[in-house]
């Protein structure tokens, strides 16, 4: 049997995630009771944006805003990982493969009314660790352009304490509840990717499309709301611009950039996280290697980045580290 195969059921088996299972049954309350506002639709798509908008395959790291009328939210995204391609003999198209962590915290502060019309508020902390693995091949079309389909597995854990303030007792007094919970996730990413480059001089303009189909199923033992599944999708459109500066370190040069991406959660409902779009312009400065161990994958670029993140109603930024 392929060694291979067990792990691959294994990840096929843990799947999605959670957002507001802080509101899950305790001493045998329901889940929603006084919180009929809340449905339990909400509470799954609001687990599943969480996952998708945190370790997603294309996404960068992040630090984002929402601020509006019934919610006030701060979300953070980083990873570590790196991508390559295979350069494969005698084959029309080459390998692909990634291995990369990915960390996230939401911090949610919203607004509701109770049954009784009552203020309540809910004040949501979660946190997010999953562990991700790309396989993918590369078809070069001409000297200009290529596709790439990939696979992507990841697993994920998350933890999340909620404080629900003003919910009434059986004495319609309001009260206090703090509810701490966790989930398994999993998730089956397919992804194209459409990638163009061109040079002139010593000016490269590089744009690219990426969509990703995600099949998330989540397991929780303190909510089971969270038992579920659901299938969703995003789409990203990317363009950087680089060209040469008079630096070199150890006889190598390096080259600035600037970019402009869109991310778009195709699938995804504003109530879940507040956003369902994010635009990010940025600069930055990469270092150019240009090596290729064992003559098998090539790394090209290291570097730096700054970035400014916008949509309605949010604004974010991303300062970080590049390698490709």
């Amino acid at each position: 049997m392929n060694p291979i195969l067990p792990i691959i059921s294994l990840l096929l088996t843990l799947l999605s995630t959670l957002l507001m299972n802080g509101i899950a049954a305790a001493q045998n309350v329901s889940p929603l009771d006084g919180l009929s506002a809340i449905s339990e639709s909400d509470i799954r798509n609001s687990a599943i944006a969480f996952v998708n908008t945190t370790s997603s395959p294309g996404l960068e790291g992040a630090t984002l805003s929402v601020d509006d009328t019934q919610r006030n939210s701060e979300q953070w995204r980083s990873s570590l990982g790196f991508n390559a391609e295979i350069t494969l003999k005698d084959y029309i198209f080459n390998a692909y493969w990634g291995l990369g962590i990915v960390g996230g915290t939401l911090d949610d502060r919203i607004q509701i009314t109770g049954d009784a019309g009552q203020p309540v508020k809910l004040d949501l902390t979660r946190d997010i660790i999953s562990l991700r693995g790309s396989l993918g091949l590369v078809f070069p079309i001409n000297q200009h352009f290529k596709l790439r389909p990939v696979l992507t597995l990841a697993v994920s854990d998350v933890q999340t304490k909620t404080i629900a303030d003003g919910i009434l007792d059986s004495n319609n007094n309001p009260t206090t509840l703090t509810f701490d919970n966790n989930a398994q996730i999993g998730s089956t990413t397919g992804s194209i990717d459409a990638l163009f480059w061109y040079w002139h001089d010593n000016y490269r303009l590089e744009l690219s499309a990426h969509y990703n189909l995600i099949y998330t199923d989540s397991f929780s033992e303190d909510n089971p709301i969270l038992d579920t599944h659901a299938w969703n999708s995003t789409a990203q459109l990317k363009s950087r611009i680089s060209g040469p500066t008079s630096l070199t370190t150890s006889a190598r040069p390096w080259r600035w950039l600037a970019y402009a991406n869109h991310t778009n959660f195709i699938t995804q409902e504003k109530t879940a996280l507040g956003y369902t779009g994010l635009f990010e312009i940025g600069t930055g400065l990469e270092w150019q290697l240009n090596v290729k161990p064992l003559d098998w994958f090539g790394w090209q670029y290291i570097g730096f980045n700054v970035g400014v993140i916008t949509s309605r109603n949010v604004e974010g930024y991303n300062v970080g580290l590049t390698a490709r």
